[in-house]
C-alpha cells in the first residue's frame, strides 16, 4: 500500500509538465485537486444487471495531472494509469498518457475519457457511460 502511494506520487510529479495545454483548461479553483480513495463502485448494464467491486482504488489530481491505481487482485499483475485532465462544468476529461501493460491493452488507442462528475467538499462521484453499461464510482478525499 505504501509502495503504491509512493509510485503514484512520483508519477504525478513527473506528469506535471507534460501537457501545458491541458493545464490551461483546468478550472481556476480545481475541486478535484488532491488524493482520493474509492469508497463505492457499482456498474449497471443496459439489461439491468448490477456488478459491485470492493477493490481499493486511488486517484490523485495535481495541477492538471491525474494518476490512478488500485491494489490488484491476483488476476492482475498491475493496474494503473496516468495522464492529464481538465474540468468543464460537470464533466471531467482525462487523457491517459500511459500506464500498466494491462491498462494500455484495455484502452488501446482510445485514451480520452469523458466522465460525468458530481463534486462535494469531501466526496465526488464519477459516472462513466460506455456501450452497454454505466459505472458509478464514489471517492472520498484523503488529502487536499
Amino acid at each position: 500500500m505504501k509502495y503504491l502511494t509512493i509510485v503514484l506520487f512520483v508519477i504525478i510529479i513527473s506528469c506535471k509538465t507534460q501537457n501545458e495545454q491541458t493545464t490551461s483548461k483546468t478550472s481556476p479553483i480545481d475541486e478535484l485537486s488532491g488524493a482520493w480513495r474509492m469508497t463505492d463502485f457499482m456498474q449497471i448494464t443496459d439489461e439491468g444487471d448490477t456488478i459491485e467491486d470492493d477493490r481499493v482504488q486511488y486517484k490523485m489530481y495535481v495541477d492538471g495531472s491525474v494518476m490512478w491505481g488500485f491494489e490488484a487482485p491476483e488476476k492482475y499483475t498491475e493496474w494503473f494509469g496516468y495522464g492529464t485532465y481538465y474540468i468543464d462544468g460537470d464533466t471531467l476529461y482525462e487523457t491517459m498518457s500511459s500506464g500498466s501493460w494491462a491498462f494500455r491493452q484495455a484502452i488501446s488507442d482510445d485514451n480520452l475519457f469523458k466522465i460525468g462528475i458530481d463534486v462535494e467538499e469531501s466526496f465526488y462521484t464519477q459516472i462513466i457511460v460506455e456501450e452497454g453499461k454505466t459505472t458509478y464510482e464514489t471517492y472520498e478525499r484523503i488529502v487536499n
